[in-house]
């Protein structure tokens, strides 16, 4: 058994989780800077984590399911991870992530200052999660 990374892409912060060796359950572990050494930060958080054995990739797709100008850019980001990593890089619909991260943070009553330290780390957790959720269901890369 192994476990799953799950990213939320930003411009200046991105979220990471990682789910259980079980692949049931997403939890977050950081949200670092962009920036271009954000490959080597994440190999750092990741350290302590063994047998990961796929990274999910929140893609940011328009409503109406068309890629757009910042899904291009994740795609860039995705590949550059390609490069690094030898695990599999997977681009996961994540419309209405951080949308639904943020209501999931109001009902937990943090104040605005909170939830803006906080919303890409648990956009990750909700990118990941649904994907976790779904693979079980679905012919998904596991």
């Amino acid at each position: 058994m192994g476990r799953v990374v799950g990213i939320d892409y930003g411009r200046v912060r991105i979220g990471v989780a990682i789910s259980d060796e079980t692949k049931f359950i997403a939890r977050s572990i950081a949200c670092l800077p962009f920036s271009k050494k954000f490959p080597e930060l994440l190999k750092a958080t990741l350290k302590e984590f063994t047998n990961i054995e796929a990274i999910v990739i929140g893609l940011p797709l328009q409503m109406n399911g068309k890629e757009g100008i910042m899904a291009t850019e994740v795609r860039a980001f995705g590949e550059t991870l390609r490069a690094l990593f030898t695990m599999p890089i997977i681009f996961w619909d994540e419309r209405l992530s951080s949308a639904q991260a943020e209501r999931f943070l109001k009902e937990s009553d943090f104040n605005r200052k909170k939830r803006s330290q906080m919303i890409d780390e648990q956009a990750a957790v909700v990118i990941l999660q649904s994907y976790l959720d779904c693979k079980d269901s679905t012919k998904l890369p596991q």
